[in-house]
Order: C-alpha cells, then sequence, then structure tokens
C-alpha cells in the first residue's frame, strides 16, 4: 500500500507540472504568433512606402492631375514612374522632415516641387486658393501631383477648385467627390465649404 501511495503522489506531481507547462507553452505560441503577425504587418508597411502607391492616391484626369495623402520618397518615385508626375504640388508644412525629404526626393527625380501651407482643416485665404489654382491650372505643370497628409480636406479643397474652375462641376458634385475619399463634412469644416462656394461664384471660364 506504502508504494502504491508513492506512486499517485509521483503522478500527481507529474500531473501538476504539465498542467503548469502548458500555459506557458500556450503563451509561448501566442507570443510567436503576435510575433510573425507583427513582422507580416511591419513588413507590409515596409513594402507600401518604398514600393506602394500613397494613400488615398486617385486619378483626377489621367494625364493631367493625381491626388493623394502624404507621400514616401518611393511611392514619390513610383507615381512619377507610372503616371510621368513631373510637378508636385504639396499642402503640407514644408519645415517637417517628411515634407525635407519628399523635396529632396523629387529633385533627386528632376520633378518640379511646389508648397502652399494650408491647416488641416481645409481651411484657406483667397491668396492662398490663387496660388494653388496657378499651379493646378498651368499646362506646363502636368502631369501633377497634389497632396496634403491624409488626401482628404486640403486635397479635396485644390481638386474640388481645379473640377470648379476647369471641368465646370458643381458644388454638389465636389463634396460628393470629397466624401467618397472620407471627407466627414462636419460643422467644422465650414470655411472649407464657404472657399468652395467662393471659388463657385469667381469661376473661370473653361478654356
Amino acid at each position: 500500500m506504502r508504494g502504491v501511495n508513492c506512486e499517485l503522489r509521483i503522478d500527481r506531481r507529474s500531473l501538476a507540472r504539465a498542467a503548469w507547462a502548458r500555459p506557458g507553452r500556450a503563451i509561448g505560441v501566442g507570443l510567436a504568433l503576435l510575433g510573425v503577425a507583427a513582422l507580416g504587418v511591419g513588413a507590409a508597411r515596409l513594402w507600401r512606402e518604398h514600393f506602394g502607391l500613397p494613400k488615398r492616391f486617385g486619378v483626377v484626369e489621367a494625364g493631367r492631375l493625381y491626388r493623394c495623402g502624404e507621400v514616401t520618397p518611393g511611392q514619390l518615385e513610383r507615381v512619377a514612374r507610372e503616371y510621368r508626375v513631373r510637378t508636385v504640388l504639396s499642402l503640407l508644412d514644408p519645415a517637417v522632415p517628411e515634407s525635407v525629404a519628399e523635396r529632396q526626393a523629387a529633385e533627386r527625380l528632376g520633378l518640379r516641387w511646389v508648397n502652399v501651407r494650408l491647416p488641416g482643416d481645409g481651411a484657406s485665404t483667397p491668396e492662398q486658393r490663387e496660388q494653388v489654382k496657378a499651379v493646378l491650372l498651368d499646362e506646363a505643370a502636368a502631369p501633377l501631383l497634389v497632396h496634403c497628409a491624409a488626401g482628404v480636406n486640403r486635397t479635396g479643397l485644390a481638386v474640388g477648385m481645379y473640377r470648379l474652375h476647369r471641368q465646370g462641376w458643381t458644388i454638389e458634385q465636389v463634396l460628393e467627390e470629397m466624401r467618397s475619399y472620407d471627407f466627414e463634412d462636419l460643422p467644422k469644416h465650414q470655411a472649407l465649404r464657404a472657399a468652395l462656394a467662393a471659388e463657385a461664384v469667381s469661376r473661370r471660364p473653361t478654356p
């Protein structure tokens, strides 16, 4: 009987060790899977930044105007190669590191880089809009890429002005397209909508 009890005690210890070991193995496997997933996400991000298209990239008018959010040097190289872009109109702060890297990449690729800094909500002055239109409507600038950080508010304003002045769109059409690029159209965007309304009133005849 003493031997039987000893065997039972041994079995219980073994079972306890196994019970403790299983959660450890499960945690280890879980961490390994998380690591693989993180590597996958990181690899996808690196691929997108160096070889993919910028976020919210879109064709406004093929061969003339394209739009997107923030663009990395690698993405700019791809857009320039595939869409023959020769001018970049940035609506961001020119002093931030991303803009500096973008400008340097544009110079290396032989592209003209133009900056008209606008606030993130898409608000603008008439003078700023004139600067933007001077680039957008310049035949010599095409093919052109216009962008901001998200490719929504500021880029939406710029593309909206192009639609109004060059293609004769209505404000309703412009806003509908902006919403398709995730424009929230909230009360805080009243300055942006007012700018588009002012541009619609002062629109130039389509050449």
